[in-house]
């Protein structure tokens, strides 16, 4: 995201930043270009942190985590993709910020309790036979990717560790 990019995602409010994440988490993972891990980190990258990450870097520390642990169907890589973007987003910088290190533990733990709220699991394995029946993998997976990004961005943006200014207006 450019400077320019950033400073307008600066202005908009809060409903606009999470739509903004949402749909690009989508539409990555949507255009077979991205996994559900690197979509979702990429999104999160670009809208919240781009003065911090370089959005190609994450997308590379993303990869082994898609498919529930590079496709052993584990953990699912939206789930592991929304801790790492709180890490980039809220995490410490040094050893010994505790301040930061309690930052990323409080919404880790806001995130993966919503998460559960919501999902009920946290396998992939378990999401993918839930879903068997229902449709495509791919367009369930999107439909996961963009509903979780939604649900992370709105948590940061309720608990407010993040460096991005929201218009509370509305």
């Amino acid at each position: 995201m450019s400077d320019s990019t950033s400073s307008q995602t600066q202005l908009l409010s809060e409903d606009e930043i999470v739509r903004m994440v949402s749909e690009r988490a989508g539409n990555y993972y949507a255009d077979g270009q991205y996994s559900c891990a690197e979509a979702m980190l990429k999104a999160f990258a670009e809208v919240f942190a781009p003065h911090l990450v370089d959005p190609a870097t994450i997308t590379r520390l993303a990869t082994p985590f898609n498919g529930g642990f590079s496709e052993l169907q584990q953990t699912c890589g939206v789930l592991t993709a929304g801790i790492m973007s709180i890490g980039m987003i809220a995490g410490r910088d040094q050893p010994g910020d505790e301040y930061a290190k309690e930052k990323a533990y409080t919404l880790t733990q806001i995130f993966y309790k919503r998460y559960m709220e919501a999902i009920g699991t946290s396998s992939c394995k378990e999401l993918l036979l839930r879903w068997k029946e229902q449709g495509p993998e791919k367009t369930l997976c999107k439909e996961h990717t963009r509903r979780i990004s939604e649900l992370l961005a709105r948590t940061i943006l309720q608990v407010g560790f993040h460096d991005l200014p929201v218009d509370d207006d509305e």
